[in-house]
């Protein structure tokens, strides 16, 4: 294990299974993750900061080594606040990547801070939020790409209770 700390910056709006296989992979190759929900107010987010917050907590409750957290700020200014070594940040394909790239360029030439990208495994490269929240806006099942501790809040949204 590496004695460095991670950040894993997001909106998780939800949370979903490829989220949580980049923070169990970080949870096992770093001494400290810190999964944080960002909130970007020029983004619109179907769940509420508490909402995703408490989708994130549950997911990464078993992992001893990550902390959940939010922030209004930038990552520059987190890392900086914290003491959080590295961004790492996972991506699906070469779209994702050209903007990962983008944010890493900025995050070194603003705060000197290195991103480390990895892909994700090949499983879940359909695993996104925006697809999660089209199938539930349109009624249809959700699992396999949510976590199974987050999968009952998100049905139980879906059918409005």
């Amino acid at each position: 294990m590496k004695d460095a700390s991670v950040l894993i910056p997001g909106s998780y709006d939800p949370v979903t299974v490829g989220h949580l296989d980049l923070i169990r992979r970080a949870a096992a190759e770093y001494r400290e993750v810190y999964a944080v929900v960002f909130v970007n107010p020029k983004k619109h987010c179907l769940f509420s900061l508490s909402e995703r917050m408490r989708m994130l907590t549950l997911a990464a409750e078993d992992l001893e080594n990550v902390l959940v957290s939010e922030s209004d700020g930038l990552v520059i200014d987190y890392m900086r606040d914290h003491g959080v070594d590295y961004i790492l940040k996972g991506y699906r394909g070469e779209e994702d990547l050209r903007w990962e790239r983008e944010q890493a360029a900025w995050n070194s030439a603003h705060g000197g801070y290195e991103t480390i990208l990895l892909p994700c495994s090949e499983a879940l490269r359909a695993v996104s939020s925006t697809e999660v929240r089209r199938r539930l806006a349109a009624g249809e099942d959700i699992c396999g790409l949510v976590p199974e501790k987050v999968l009952p809040l998100l049905q139980k949204r879906q059918k409005g209770n």
